[in-house]
Protein backbone atom coordinates (compact mmCIF):
# COMPACT_ATOMS: atom_id res chain seq x y z
CA UNK A 1 0.00 0.00 0.00
CA UNK A 2 2.83 2.43 0.67
CA UNK A 3 4.35 1.57 -2.55
CA UNK A 4 1.24 2.85 -4.34
CA UNK A 5 1.25 5.39 -2.52
CA UNK A 6 4.42 6.20 -3.49
CA UNK A 7 3.91 5.47 -6.92
CA UNK A 8 0.86 7.61 -7.50
CA UNK A 9 1.30 10.52 -5.10
CA UNK A 10 3.18 13.29 -7.00
CA UNK A 11 3.28 11.96 -11.14
CA UNK A 12 5.31 14.47 -12.87
CA UNK A 13 3.23 13.95 -15.85
CA UNK A 14 5.88 14.08 -18.87
CA UNK A 15 3.83 12.64 -21.10
CA UNK A 16 2.62 15.90 -21.64
CA UNK A 17 6.13 17.32 -22.19
CA UNK A 18 7.09 14.74 -24.67
CA UNK A 19 4.25 14.83 -26.58
CA UNK A 20 4.44 18.93 -26.72
CA UNK A 21 8.40 17.77 -27.78
CA UNK A 22 7.64 15.47 -30.51
CA UNK A 23 5.27 17.34 -31.79
CA UNK A 24 7.52 20.65 -32.11
CA UNK A 25 9.86 18.29 -33.76
CA UNK A 26 7.93 17.14 -36.29
CA UNK A 27 6.24 20.61 -37.00
CA UNK A 28 9.64 22.38 -37.29
CA UNK A 29 11.09 19.37 -40.07
CA UNK A 30 7.91 18.95 -41.35
CA UNK A 31 8.06 22.81 -41.69
CA UNK A 32 11.92 22.63 -43.09
CA UNK A 33 10.87 19.86 -45.83
CA UNK A 34 7.98 21.32 -47.02
CA UNK A 35 9.74 24.67 -47.62
CA UNK A 36 12.68 22.90 -49.12
CA UNK A 37 10.93 20.80 -51.17
CA UNK A 38 8.40 23.85 -52.65
CA UNK A 39 11.58 25.82 -52.47
CA UNK A 40 13.18 23.17 -55.08
CA UNK A 41 10.29 22.31 -57.06
CA UNK A 42 9.41 25.90 -57.89
CA UNK A 43 12.89 26.78 -58.41
CA UNK A 44 13.78 23.87 -60.96
CA UNK A 45 10.34 24.11 -62.82
CA UNK A 46 11.28 28.42 -63.02
CA UNK A 47 14.56 27.44 -64.61
CA UNK A 48 13.63 24.43 -66.74
CA UNK A 49 10.73 27.14 -68.03
CA UNK A 50 13.60 29.77 -68.91
CA UNK A 51 12.93 32.44 -66.20
CA UNK A 52 15.84 34.15 -65.73
CA UNK A 53 18.53 32.71 -62.76
CA UNK A 54 18.63 36.13 -60.42
CA UNK A 55 14.93 36.86 -60.50
CA UNK A 56 14.08 32.77 -59.53
CA UNK A 57 16.66 32.98 -57.19
CA UNK A 58 14.94 36.16 -55.42
CA UNK A 59 12.09 34.78 -56.11
CA UNK A 60 13.00 31.54 -53.94
CA UNK A 61 14.49 34.11 -51.25
CA UNK A 62 11.38 35.47 -51.01
CA UNK A 63 9.61 32.57 -51.15
CA UNK A 64 11.87 31.24 -48.30
CA UNK A 65 11.13 34.25 -45.83
CA UNK A 66 7.05 33.42 -46.17
CA UNK A 67 7.64 29.96 -45.76
CA UNK A 68 9.87 30.02 -42.76
CA UNK A 69 7.46 33.09 -41.73
CA UNK A 70 3.93 30.42 -42.46
CA UNK A 71 6.03 27.78 -40.33
CA UNK A 72 6.84 30.01 -37.52
CA UNK A 73 2.93 31.19 -37.43
CA UNK A 74 2.17 27.05 -37.97
CA UNK A 75 4.37 26.09 -35.10
CA UNK A 76 3.24 28.42 -32.50
CA UNK A 77 -0.45 28.01 -33.51
CA UNK A 78 0.05 24.08 -33.34
CA UNK A 79 2.21 24.45 -30.14
CA UNK A 80 -0.62 26.36 -28.63
CA UNK A 81 -2.87 23.62 -29.36
CA UNK A 82 -1.11 21.07 -28.28
CA UNK A 83 -1.06 22.82 -24.95
CA UNK A 84 -4.73 23.60 -24.54
CA UNK A 85 -5.28 19.49 -25.41
CA UNK A 86 -2.47 18.17 -23.06
CA UNK A 87 -3.56 20.57 -20.43
CA UNK A 88 -7.01 18.64 -20.34
CA UNK A 89 -5.44 15.64 -20.53
CA UNK A 90 -3.13 16.80 -17.96
CA UNK A 91 -5.95 17.64 -15.40
CA UNK A 92 -7.78 14.49 -16.88
CA UNK A 93 -4.78 12.60 -15.12
CA UNK A 94 -4.39 14.44 -12.06
CA UNK A 95 -8.45 13.46 -11.34
CA UNK A 96 -7.50 10.05 -12.09
CA UNK A 97 -4.36 10.34 -9.95
CA UNK A 98 -6.13 11.93 -7.17
CA UNK A 99 -8.82 9.62 -7.09
CA UNK A 100 -6.35 6.59 -7.28
CA UNK A 101 -4.70 8.30 -4.45
CA UNK A 102 -7.91 8.51 -2.30
CA UNK A 103 -8.53 4.70 -3.08
CA UNK A 104 -4.93 4.20 -1.75
CA UNK A 105 -5.45 5.88 1.48
CA UNK A 106 -8.93 3.52 2.00
CA UNK A 107 -11.18 5.85 0.96
CA UNK A 108 -13.28 3.13 -1.48
CA UNK A 109 -16.53 5.23 -2.12
CA UNK A 110 -14.57 7.63 -4.08
CA UNK A 111 -15.94 8.00 -7.76
CA UNK A 112 -14.70 9.76 -11.00
CA UNK A 113 -17.49 12.23 -12.26
CA UNK A 114 -16.34 12.48 -15.75
CA UNK A 115 -19.67 11.91 -18.02
CA UNK A 116 -17.90 12.41 -21.68
CA UNK A 117 -18.12 9.58 -23.93
CA UNK A 118 -14.87 9.89 -25.46
CA UNK A 119 -12.01 7.42 -24.11
CA UNK A 120 -11.64 9.46 -20.57
CA UNK A 121 -14.91 8.46 -19.83
CA UNK A 122 -14.87 4.57 -20.67
CA UNK A 123 -11.86 4.98 -18.40
CA UNK A 124 -13.30 6.67 -15.95
CA UNK A 125 -16.89 4.42 -15.96
CA UNK A 126 -14.44 1.33 -16.18
CA UNK A 127 -12.76 3.27 -12.75
CA UNK A 128 -15.94 3.76 -11.12
CA UNK A 129 -17.01 -0.01 -11.73
CA UNK A 130 -13.52 -0.95 -10.44
CA UNK A 131 -13.83 0.91 -7.26
CA UNK A 132 -17.68 -0.24 -6.36
CA UNK A 133 -16.66 -3.77 -6.98
CA UNK A 134 -13.61 -3.09 -4.62
CA UNK A 135 -15.90 -1.12 -2.25
CA UNK A 136 -18.22 -3.95 -2.57
CA UNK A 137 -15.72 -7.03 -1.52
CA UNK A 138 -14.11 -4.70 1.19
CA UNK A 139 -17.35 -4.79 2.57
CA UNK A 140 -17.97 -8.28 2.75
CA UNK A 141 -14.45 -9.00 3.74
CA UNK A 142 -15.05 -6.77 6.79
CA UNK A 143 -18.12 -8.43 7.41
CA UNK A 144 -16.87 -11.52 7.29
CA UNK A 145 -14.12 -10.44 9.49
CA UNK A 146 -16.63 -8.84 11.88
CA UNK A 147 -18.46 -12.02 11.72
CA UNK A 148 -15.16 -14.11 12.30
CA UNK A 149 -13.97 -11.60 15.59
CA UNK A 150 -17.34 -11.73 16.76
CA UNK A 151 -17.45 -15.24 16.88
CA UNK A 152 -14.22 -15.59 18.34
CA UNK A 153 -14.97 -12.40 21.01
CA UNK A 154 -18.10 -14.86 21.58
CA UNK A 155 -16.64 -18.28 21.62
CA UNK A 156 -16.49 -19.81 24.80
CA UNK A 157 -14.03 -21.80 23.73
CA UNK A 158 -10.14 -20.43 24.34
CA UNK A 159 -7.96 -20.05 20.68
CA UNK A 160 -4.77 -21.01 20.81
CA UNK A 161 -2.61 -20.89 17.49
CA UNK A 162 1.10 -22.42 18.36
CA UNK A 163 3.74 -22.49 15.27
CA UNK A 164 5.96 -25.43 14.21
CA UNK A 165 8.62 -24.65 17.04
CA UNK A 166 6.29 -24.78 20.14
CA UNK A 167 5.42 -20.79 20.44
CA UNK A 168 2.38 -19.43 20.86
CA UNK A 169 1.42 -16.79 18.25
CA UNK A 170 -1.71 -16.13 19.40
CA UNK A 171 -4.84 -16.37 22.24
CA UNK A 172 -8.16 -15.74 21.32
CA UNK A 173 -10.23 -13.33 23.83
CA UNK A 174 -11.90 -16.04 25.71
CA UNK A 175 -8.77 -16.47 27.63
CA UNK A 176 -8.78 -12.96 29.42
CA UNK A 177 -12.43 -13.61 30.54
CA UNK A 178 -10.44 -17.15 32.49
CA UNK A 179 -7.79 -14.63 33.56
CA UNK A 180 -10.06 -12.41 35.36
CA UNK A 181 -10.75 -15.67 37.69
CA UNK A 182 -7.71 -16.64 37.91
CA UNK A 183 -4.97 -14.13 37.33
CA UNK A 184 -2.04 -16.50 37.70
CA UNK A 185 -3.07 -19.01 34.78
CA UNK A 186 -0.67 -18.58 32.08
CA UNK A 187 -1.37 -19.96 28.11
CA UNK A 188 2.05 -21.68 28.72
CA UNK A 189 0.24 -23.94 31.18
CA UNK A 190 -1.83 -25.26 28.60
CA UNK A 191 1.12 -26.51 26.28
CA UNK A 192 2.85 -27.56 28.77
CA UNK A 193 0.33 -30.34 29.74
CA UNK A 194 -0.69 -30.95 26.41
CA UNK A 195 3.16 -30.38 25.17
CA UNK A 196 3.10 -34.52 23.92
CA UNK A 197 -0.35 -34.41 21.96
CA UNK A 198 1.38 -31.08 20.20
CA UNK A 199 4.49 -32.96 18.94
CA UNK A 200 2.23 -35.81 17.96
CA UNK A 201 0.21 -33.51 16.26
CA UNK A 202 3.30 -31.49 14.07
CA UNK A 203 4.98 -35.46 13.37
CA UNK A 204 1.44 -37.10 12.05
CA UNK A 205 -1.37 -34.55 11.64
CA UNK A 206 -4.07 -36.44 13.45
CA UNK A 207 -6.27 -34.48 15.31
CA UNK A 208 -6.17 -35.04 18.91
CA UNK A 209 -9.38 -34.72 21.31
CA UNK A 210 -8.76 -34.99 24.96
CA UNK A 211 -9.95 -34.18 28.49
CA UNK A 212 -8.00 -32.37 30.57
CA UNK A 213 -7.62 -31.17 34.39
CA UNK A 214 -5.57 -27.64 35.26
CA UNK A 215 -5.12 -26.31 38.58
CA UNK A 216 -3.72 -23.07 38.55
CA UNK A 217 -1.22 -21.82 40.95
CA UNK A 218 -2.59 -20.78 44.06
CA UNK A 219 -5.99 -21.78 43.69
CA UNK A 220 -7.45 -24.37 45.05
CA UNK A 221 -9.96 -25.79 42.04
CA UNK A 222 -9.00 -27.95 39.63
CA UNK A 223 -10.47 -26.95 36.11
CA UNK A 224 -11.60 -29.43 33.73
CA UNK A 225 -10.95 -28.41 30.16
CA UNK A 226 -11.99 -30.47 27.18
CA UNK A 227 -9.15 -29.93 24.50
CA UNK A 228 -8.78 -30.48 20.70
CA UNK A 229 -5.13 -30.31 18.66
CA UNK A 230 -6.12 -29.99 15.28
CA UNK A 231 -3.43 -29.02 12.71
CA UNK A 232 -3.68 -25.84 10.67
CA UNK A 233 -0.87 -25.51 8.51
CA UNK A 234 1.73 -28.41 6.74
CA UNK A 235 4.30 -27.06 8.67
CA UNK A 236 6.32 -29.47 10.78
CA UNK A 237 9.07 -29.43 13.33
CA UNK A 238 11.75 -29.73 10.82
CA UNK A 239 10.43 -26.82 9.23
CA UNK A 240 13.29 -23.97 9.84
CA UNK A 241 10.96 -21.04 9.43
CA UNK A 242 8.20 -20.68 12.40
CA UNK A 243 5.00 -21.29 10.74
CA UNK A 244 1.56 -21.15 12.55
CA UNK A 245 0.99 -25.17 12.93
CA UNK A 246 -1.05 -26.13 15.42
CA UNK A 247 -4.63 -24.67 16.54
CA UNK A 248 -5.45 -25.60 20.28
CA UNK A 249 -9.22 -25.27 21.18
CA UNK A 250 -9.94 -25.16 25.11
CA UNK A 251 -13.20 -25.34 26.45
CA UNK A 252 -13.94 -24.77 30.00
CA UNK A 253 -16.17 -27.99 31.18
CA UNK A 254 -15.42 -27.44 34.79
CA UNK A 255 -19.18 -26.36 35.02
CA UNK A 256 -20.37 -28.92 32.84
CA UNK A 257 -19.07 -31.54 34.51
CA UNK A 258 -20.00 -30.26 38.21
CA UNK A 259 -23.70 -30.30 36.55
CA UNK A 260 -23.18 -33.70 34.75
CA UNK A 261 -22.13 -34.66 38.24
CA UNK A 262 -25.29 -32.78 39.89
CA UNK A 263 -27.62 -34.65 37.32
CA UNK A 264 -26.05 -37.89 38.11
CA UNK A 265 -26.46 -37.34 41.69
CA UNK A 266 -30.05 -35.95 40.85
CA UNK A 267 -30.72 -39.60 38.61
CA UNK A 268 -30.19 -41.69 41.61
CA UNK A 269 -31.77 -39.41 44.01
CA UNK A 270 -34.80 -39.73 41.71
CA UNK A 271 -34.50 -43.34 41.37
CA UNK A 272 -34.15 -43.83 45.20
CA UNK A 273 -36.99 -41.81 45.93
CA UNK A 274 -38.75 -43.37 43.34
CA UNK A 275 -38.31 -46.82 44.97
CA UNK A 276 -38.67 -45.48 48.47
CA UNK A 277 -42.33 -44.46 47.32
CA UNK A 278 -44.93 -46.63 49.23
CA UNK A 279 -47.58 -46.39 46.28
CA UNK A 280 -47.24 -48.72 43.34
CA UNK A 281 -46.00 -46.89 40.00
CA UNK A 282 -44.98 -48.47 37.08
CA UNK A 283 -44.10 -46.34 34.04
CA UNK A 284 -45.81 -48.25 30.34
CA UNK A 285 -45.31 -47.94 26.66
CA UNK A 286 -47.99 -47.47 24.13
CA UNK A 287 -48.35 -51.50 23.81
CA UNK A 288 -49.32 -51.38 27.48
CA UNK A 289 -45.74 -53.13 28.60
CA UNK A 290 -44.25 -52.23 32.28
CA UNK A 291 -40.53 -50.70 31.16
CA UNK A 292 -39.97 -49.92 34.64
CA UNK A 293 -41.66 -50.13 37.89
CA UNK A 294 -40.46 -48.93 41.48
CA UNK A 295 -39.60 -51.39 44.23
CA UNK A 296 -43.05 -51.32 45.85
CA UNK A 297 -44.22 -52.10 42.56
CA UNK A 298 -41.49 -55.01 42.17
CA UNK A 299 -42.80 -56.48 44.77
CA UNK A 300 -46.81 -56.41 45.11
CA UNK A 301 -46.90 -57.29 41.38
CA UNK A 302 -44.12 -59.69 41.58
CA UNK A 303 -42.25 -58.44 38.81
CA UNK A 304 -38.55 -59.75 38.04
CA UNK A 305 -37.75 -59.48 35.00
CA UNK A 306 -37.82 -55.38 33.31
CA UNK A 307 -35.13 -55.64 31.11
CA UNK A 308 -35.80 -54.00 27.03
CA UNK A 309 -37.90 -55.81 24.39
CA UNK A 310 -39.20 -58.13 27.19
CA UNK A 311 -42.91 -58.34 26.89
CA UNK A 312 -44.29 -57.70 30.34
CA UNK A 313 -48.30 -56.86 29.83
CA UNK A 314 -49.63 -54.71 32.78
CA UNK A 315 -53.12 -56.64 33.01
CA UNK A 316 -51.29 -59.65 33.36
CA UNK A 317 -49.83 -58.26 36.90
CA UNK A 318 -52.72 -55.78 37.33
CA UNK A 319 -55.48 -57.87 36.91
CA UNK A 320 -54.62 -61.72 35.86
CA UNK A 321 -56.05 -61.58 32.52
CA UNK A 322 -54.82 -62.05 29.10
CA UNK A 323 -56.31 -58.99 28.05
CA UNK A 324 -57.21 -55.69 29.29
CA UNK A 325 -60.52 -55.49 30.89
CA UNK A 326 -63.39 -52.96 29.64
CA UNK A 327 -62.96 -50.63 32.00
CA UNK A 328 -59.41 -50.61 32.31
CA UNK A 329 -57.82 -46.57 33.36
CA UNK A 330 -54.75 -47.43 30.84
CA UNK A 331 -56.83 -48.06 27.99
CA UNK A 332 -58.82 -45.06 28.80
CA UNK A 333 -56.26 -42.64 29.52
CA UNK A 334 -54.47 -43.99 25.48
CA UNK A 335 -57.68 -43.17 24.06
CA UNK A 336 -58.33 -39.82 25.68
CA UNK A 337 -54.94 -38.44 25.87
CA UNK A 338 -55.84 -36.69 29.61
CA UNK A 339 -54.57 -37.62 32.81
CA UNK A 340 -57.73 -40.02 34.51
CA UNK A 341 -58.45 -40.75 38.58
CA UNK A 342 -60.78 -43.47 40.12
CA UNK A 343 -61.16 -45.66 43.13
CA UNK A 344 -62.02 -49.08 42.71
CA UNK A 345 -61.40 -52.78 43.82
CA UNK A 346 -59.14 -55.21 42.54
CA UNK A 347 -60.19 -58.86 43.34
CA UNK A 348 -56.68 -60.29 41.74
CA UNK A 349 -55.07 -58.01 44.00
CA UNK A 350 -57.21 -58.06 46.66
CA UNK A 351 -57.17 -54.30 47.61
CA UNK A 352 -58.98 -51.20 47.23
CA UNK A 353 -56.82 -49.25 44.93
CA UNK A 354 -56.84 -45.08 43.79
CA UNK A 355 -55.55 -45.39 40.22
CA UNK A 356 -54.26 -42.80 38.76
CA UNK A 357 -53.22 -42.85 34.72
CA UNK A 358 -50.67 -39.94 33.43
CA UNK A 359 -49.96 -39.82 29.42
CA UNK A 360 -46.20 -39.41 28.70
CA UNK A 361 -45.74 -37.24 25.72
CA UNK A 362 -42.21 -36.87 23.55
CA UNK A 363 -41.36 -33.71 22.10
CA UNK A 364 -43.47 -34.01 19.35
CA UNK A 365 -46.49 -34.27 21.72
CA UNK A 366 -47.01 -37.80 20.63
CA UNK A 367 -48.48 -40.28 23.23
CA UNK A 368 -45.62 -42.96 23.78
CA UNK A 369 -47.00 -44.41 27.16
CA UNK A 370 -48.22 -43.76 30.74
CA UNK A 371 -47.38 -43.39 33.97
CA UNK A 372 -49.67 -45.57 36.06
CA UNK A 373 -50.10 -45.08 40.03
CA UNK A 374 -51.77 -47.09 42.05
CA UNK A 375 -52.09 -46.04 45.73
CA UNK A 376 -53.33 -49.19 48.18
CA UNK A 377 -56.22 -47.78 50.11
CA UNK A 378 -57.65 -50.45 51.97
CA UNK A 379 -56.99 -49.20 55.34
CA UNK A 380 -58.34 -46.32 54.60
CA UNK A 381 -61.59 -47.67 53.02
CA UNK A 382 -61.98 -49.55 56.11
CA UNK A 383 -61.55 -46.42 58.26
CA UNK A 384 -64.35 -44.91 56.18
CA UNK A 385 -66.45 -47.85 56.47
CA UNK A 386 -66.18 -47.34 60.25
CA UNK A 387 -66.53 -43.19 59.88
CA UNK A 388 -70.40 -43.77 58.00
CA UNK A 389 -70.97 -46.70 60.79
CA UNK A 390 -69.93 -43.69 63.22
CA UNK A 391 -71.45 -41.08 61.31
CA UNK A 392 -74.91 -42.84 60.97
CA UNK A 393 -74.51 -43.38 64.45
CA UNK A 394 -73.75 -40.16 65.31
CA UNK A 395 -77.12 -38.84 63.02
CA UNK A 396 -79.02 -40.93 64.80
CA UNK A 397 -77.92 -39.71 68.46
CA UNK A 398 -78.48 -36.44 66.93
CA UNK A 399 -82.01 -36.87 66.15
CA UNK A 400 -82.62 -38.24 69.63
CA UNK A 401 -81.00 -35.52 71.16
CA UNK A 402 -83.05 -32.90 68.66
CA UNK A 403 -86.41 -34.67 69.46
CA UNK A 404 -85.30 -34.55 73.63
CA UNK A 405 -84.18 -30.75 73.35
CA UNK A 406 -87.22 -29.90 72.24
CA UNK A 407 -89.90 -32.41 74.54
CA UNK A 408 -87.70 -31.42 77.59
CA UNK A 409 -89.60 -29.26 80.37
CA UNK A 410 -86.47 -27.92 81.36
CA UNK A 411 -85.56 -24.19 79.64
CA UNK A 412 -82.65 -24.41 77.24
CA UNK A 413 -81.47 -21.34 75.82
CA UNK A 414 -77.92 -21.01 73.51
CA UNK A 415 -77.16 -17.65 74.33
CA UNK A 416 -73.77 -15.12 73.19
CA UNK A 417 -71.62 -12.86 75.87
CA UNK A 418 -74.70 -10.17 74.61
CA UNK A 419 -77.09 -12.03 75.83
CA UNK A 420 -78.28 -12.56 72.23
CA UNK A 421 -80.31 -15.96 72.22
CA UNK A 422 -78.92 -17.78 69.11
CA UNK A 423 -80.99 -21.02 70.01
CA UNK A 424 -84.16 -22.33 72.21
CA UNK A 425 -85.95 -25.14 72.61
CA UNK A 426 -89.59 -25.73 72.32
CA UNK A 427 -90.13 -25.53 76.51
CA UNK A 428 -88.74 -21.85 76.72
CA UNK A 429 -90.56 -20.20 73.65
CA UNK A 430 -94.15 -22.22 75.30
CA UNK A 431 -93.56 -20.58 78.08
CA UNK A 432 -92.51 -17.04 76.30
CA UNK A 433 -95.72 -17.55 73.74
CA UNK A 434 -93.76 -17.34 70.85
CA UNK A 435 -91.76 -19.84 68.55
CA UNK A 436 -88.22 -20.74 68.41
CA UNK A 437 -87.19 -18.64 65.28
CA UNK A 438 -88.69 -15.60 66.79
CA UNK A 439 -86.56 -15.56 69.62
CA UNK A 440 -83.38 -16.15 67.37
CA UNK A 441 -81.04 -12.68 68.53
CA UNK A 442 -83.09 -11.29 71.03
CA UNK A 443 -82.15 -10.49 74.67
CA UNK A 444 -82.45 -13.40 77.06
CA UNK A 445 -83.23 -11.01 79.91
CA UNK A 446 -86.14 -9.46 77.85
CA UNK A 447 -88.32 -12.40 78.27
CA UNK A 448 -86.82 -14.19 81.27
CA UNK A 449 -85.86 -10.73 83.69
CA UNK A 450 -84.91 -12.06 87.66
CA UNK A 451 -86.43 -10.36 89.77
CA UNK A 452 -83.32 -10.16 91.90
CA UNK A 453 -80.83 -7.41 89.55
CA UNK A 454 -77.94 -8.66 91.87
CA UNK A 455 -78.19 -12.14 90.44
CA UNK A 456 -78.40 -10.83 87.09
CA UNK A 457 -74.97 -8.74 87.00
CA UNK A 458 -73.80 -12.09 89.14
CA UNK A 459 -74.97 -14.01 85.99
CA UNK A 460 -73.77 -11.50 83.36
CA UNK A 461 -70.50 -11.60 85.15
CA UNK A 462 -70.04 -15.20 85.00
CA UNK A 463 -70.95 -15.65 81.38
CA UNK A 464 -68.11 -12.81 80.73
CA UNK A 465 -65.59 -14.54 82.43
CA UNK A 466 -66.61 -18.21 80.74
CA UNK A 467 -67.20 -19.68 84.16
CA UNK A 468 -70.35 -22.03 84.80
CA UNK A 469 -72.69 -21.85 87.23
CA UNK A 470 -74.46 -24.65 88.95
CA UNK A 471 -78.54 -24.99 89.92
CA UNK A 472 -78.85 -22.00 91.77
CA UNK A 473 -82.53 -21.23 92.85
CA UNK A 474 -83.55 -17.34 91.09
CA UNK A 475 -87.29 -16.13 90.90
CA UNK A 476 -88.23 -14.06 88.37
CA UNK A 477 -90.33 -11.19 88.16
CA UNK A 478 -93.25 -13.10 87.33
CA UNK A 479 -92.97 -14.61 90.43
CA UNK A 480 -91.98 -18.23 89.15
CA UNK A 481 -88.75 -19.73 90.83
CA UNK A 482 -86.50 -21.66 89.04
CA UNK A 483 -83.56 -23.84 89.34
CA UNK A 484 -80.85 -22.52 86.85
CA UNK A 485 -77.75 -23.59 85.48
CA UNK A 486 -75.29 -21.90 82.97
CA UNK A 487 -72.29 -23.44 81.53
CA UNK A 488 -69.61 -22.48 78.51
CA UNK A 489 -69.27 -24.48 75.03
CA UNK A 490 -66.14 -24.21 72.96
CA UNK A 491 -65.00 -26.11 69.75
CA UNK A 492 -61.93 -28.15 70.34
CA UNK A 493 -59.73 -26.18 70.04
CA UNK A 494 -60.73 -24.14 72.51
CA UNK A 495 -62.89 -21.35 71.41
CA UNK A 496 -65.46 -19.95 72.88
CA UNK A 497 -69.13 -20.27 71.26
CA UNK A 498 -72.23 -19.46 73.13
CA UNK A 499 -73.12 -20.50 76.50
CA UNK A 500 -76.03 -23.17 77.27
CA UNK A 501 -78.67 -22.23 79.87
CA UNK A 502 -80.87 -24.30 81.60
CA UNK A 503 -83.46 -23.60 83.41
CA UNK A 504 -86.02 -25.72 85.87
CA UNK A 505 -89.41 -23.98 87.02
CA UNK A 506 -89.80 -25.06 90.75
CA UNK A 507 -92.58 -23.21 91.35
CA UNK A 508 -94.88 -26.36 92.71
CA UNK A 509 -91.74 -27.04 94.48
CA UNK A 510 -91.49 -23.95 97.14
CA UNK A 511 -94.98 -23.34 97.13
CA UNK A 512 -95.42 -26.75 98.64
CA UNK A 513 -92.48 -26.18 100.98
CA UNK A 514 -94.20 -23.18 101.89
CA UNK A 515 -97.18 -24.97 102.87
CA UNK A 516 -94.70 -27.14 104.86
CA UNK A 517 -93.73 -24.67 106.69
CA UNK A 518 -97.34 -22.93 107.06
CA UNK A 519 -98.66 -26.57 107.73
CA UNK A 520 -95.50 -27.38 110.41
CA UNK A 521 -95.87 -23.81 112.20
CA UNK A 522 -99.62 -24.95 112.61
CA UNK A 523 -98.71 -28.56 114.20
CA UNK A 524 -96.42 -27.11 116.28
CA UNK A 525 -99.18 -24.54 117.93
CA UNK A 526 -101.37 -27.56 117.84
CA UNK A 527 -98.92 -29.40 119.72
CA UNK A 528 -98.55 -26.92 122.45
CA UNK A 529 -102.07 -26.51 122.92
CA UNK A 530 -102.36 -30.42 123.51
CA UNK A 531 -99.17 -30.17 126.01
CA UNK A 532 -100.65 -27.34 127.42
CA UNK A 533 -104.18 -29.17 127.94
CA UNK A 534 -102.22 -32.15 128.78
CA UNK A 535 -100.86 -30.57 132.05
CA UNK A 536 -104.29 -29.13 132.65
CA UNK A 537 -105.64 -32.49 132.39
CA UNK A 538 -103.81 -35.21 133.79
CA UNK A 539 -106.69 -37.53 134.56
CA UNK A 540 -107.31 -37.09 131.18
CA UNK A 541 -103.68 -38.63 130.58
CA UNK A 542 -104.78 -41.93 128.64
CA UNK A 543 -106.79 -39.71 126.32
CA UNK A 544 -104.16 -37.34 125.60
CA UNK A 545 -101.82 -40.55 125.06
CA UNK A 546 -104.41 -41.60 122.32
CA UNK A 547 -104.21 -38.37 120.93
CA UNK A 548 -100.88 -37.46 120.65
CA UNK A 549 -100.01 -41.41 118.85
CA UNK A 550 -102.49 -40.14 116.45
CA UNK A 551 -101.17 -36.90 116.48
CA UNK A 552 -98.13 -38.71 115.70
CA UNK A 553 -99.43 -40.99 113.13
CA UNK A 554 -100.91 -37.69 111.24
CA UNK A 555 -97.45 -36.21 111.32
CA UNK A 556 -95.66 -39.26 109.93
CA UNK A 557 -98.11 -39.61 106.84
CA UNK A 558 -97.88 -35.58 106.28
CA UNK A 559 -94.44 -36.04 106.33
CA UNK A 560 -94.45 -39.05 103.72
CA UNK A 561 -96.81 -37.27 101.58
CA UNK A 562 -94.07 -34.05 101.53
CA UNK A 563 -91.35 -36.16 100.81
CA UNK A 564 -92.45 -38.12 98.07
CA UNK A 565 -94.13 -34.64 96.42
CA UNK A 566 -90.63 -33.26 96.72
CA UNK A 567 -89.18 -36.44 95.51
CA UNK A 568 -91.43 -36.28 92.42
CA UNK A 569 -90.35 -32.80 92.16
CA UNK A 570 -86.44 -33.49 91.86
CA UNK A 571 -86.83 -36.79 89.90
CA UNK A 572 -88.84 -33.91 87.38
CA UNK A 573 -85.67 -31.75 87.40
Amino acid sequence: MKQIKEIIKAPKFRLRRNIILILFIVTVIGAVLINALLYFSLHNHLINDGWDVNMVSELGSHLITVGSSSAFLGIVTIMLLTLVLTKHIDNTIRIFSGHMKDMADGNWSTRINITSEDEFGQLASGFNYMAEHIEDSIQEIQTAKDYTDNILLSAPSILIVVSNRMKILSVSSAFERLRRRFNTIEPDLFITTLGQDIKMNLQKGDTIKKEITVKPEGSADSLIFDSIVSRIGNYGSDVIEEKAAVLLTITDITEQQHMREMVLQARQDWEDTFDSIPDIITIHDKDLNIVQANKAAMEMLNLTDLSPGRINKCYNFYHGTDSAPADCPSCECYNSGAPLSLETYEPFLGKHLEIRTIPRVNDKEQLVGLIHIARDISERKEIENEHNLLLASVTKAKIEWEETFDTVSEFIVLIDKDFNIKRCNKSFAGHIGLTPGELINKKCHEFFELADTQSLDHCKELIAREESMTRVEVKTKDNHWFYMSHRPICDRNGTYLHTVVIATIITELKEAQQKLSTSEGELKKKVNDLEKFYDMAVGRELKMKKLKREIKKMETEYAINVGKKASEQEQSI
